[in-house]
């Protein structure tokens, strides 16, 4: 016979009242009780009954998360801050990737809603897919978009401000010395625009030369970012117009122009100043210490995560909030001339 909420209670000569609220977290009681109660829950392998608590309360304590993939540094961390804030509310996490395929995106957030989770967290591939737009309209499940906004007015969002992102990598090149800056842009997402965007935004700030020669459209998936990186820095040094500064997409894609360039016997930072974006501890220490900027995936999960907490805590109450948060830029030695 499975153990039971009050068979605790009964052990510890306590309330099942009590114990219930060790096993939700809850803080309005002794840290002696609260030890002892959870020993003794360990000791009997306690299980609660979500089954019983779900037709209780109407809510399954489980929210979905449907990312592209799993493997990338960004979204591990932004899982990871979802599940620090959630847990201590008593929620599980449910994440599937899509494997960079809309169609299965649609079928695990269906299958999610099946499944009756209290919320949906999903970073979309495409930010005008019909789903979402439908979901929106007729929202009876909190949903929640990481760092991709869909195209209508009216949806939750949380991410970083993307168009920021390029700005202070500009900028910091700038303040190093660099005035012919070179950039190997992303794909043509809004992401990867509005990082171009903020790029040339620095530019226009300080009053210098925009030099279309000097940006190197690094589309494609047939290559690595590193390959793209490698062959986008080749492109820049037989141009007309030498950079001094380069700023990429991606950490992978600045250590590629840092071996493009170290090929041809380029000092960096003396020769060129080198920028990447992701800040990836794998990628950043390696023979040239890369400058990057900082993506706060640990933050964006953190206020994703209460968002959610407080749509589910009021159902049918619309913030239709949209939260961006800044990057930073951590400098090291690829970018780091004297002053």
């Amino acid at each position: 016979m499975p153990v039971r909420l009050k068979d605790i209670a009964r052990d510890l000569n306590l309330s099942k009242m009590t114990i219930s609220k060790v096993l939700r977290g809850q803080t309005d009681v002794s840290a002696d009780t609260k030890a002892r109660v959870l020993q003794r829950a360990k000791e009997l392998n306690y299980r609660p009954n979500t089954t019983a608590r779900t037709l209780r309360t109407g809510q399954t304590f489980m929210i979905g998360m449907v990312v592209p993939a799993i493997g990338e540094t960004f979204l591990a961390e932004i899982t990871e801050g979802i599940d620090q804030v959630i847990r201590s509310a008593g929620y599980g996490l449910m994440v599937c990737p899509s494997q960079q395929d809309p169609k299965n995106e649609e079928r695990l957030v269906e299958l999610m809603l099946s499944r009756q989770v209290d919320a949906i967290l999903v970073a979309p591939m495409d930010e005008s897919a019909p789903l979402f737009e439908r979901l929106g309209k007729n929202q009876t499940v909190p949903l929640i978009c990481l760092n991709r906004r869909l195209s209508g007015p009216s949806e939750n969002f949380v991410g970083i401000n993307e168009q920021e992102v390029g700005r202070v990598a500009c900028e910091h090149l700038l303040a190093m010395g660099s005035r012919r800056i070179g950039y190997l842009r992303g794909p043509h997402t809004p992401v990867g625009d509005n990082r171009y965007l903020g790029y040339r935004e620095a530019l226009t700030n300080a009053d210098h030369a925009f030099h279309p020669e000097l940006v190197i459209d690094a589309m494609g998936t047939d290559c690595s970012d590193y390959t793209r990186g490698f062959e986008g820095m080749l492109k820049l040094l037989m141009g007309r117009t030498r950079p001094d500064g380069v700023m990429a997409y991606s950490d992978i894609m600045a250590v590629g122009a840092i071996d493009a360039a170290l090929s041809r016997n380029i000092k960096i930072p003396e020769g060129i100043a080198f920028v990447g974006c992701g800040n990836d501890p794998m990628v950043c220490e390696m023979r040239v210490p890369l400058s990057s900027v900082v993506l706060p995936g640990q933050e964006v999960g953190q206020r994703a995560a209460r968002m959610a907490l407080r749509l589910i805590a009021n159902p049918g109450k619309a913030e239709n909030r949209k939260i961006f948060i800044s990057p930073k830029l951590v400098e090291r030695k690829s970018s780091m001339r004297c002053r």
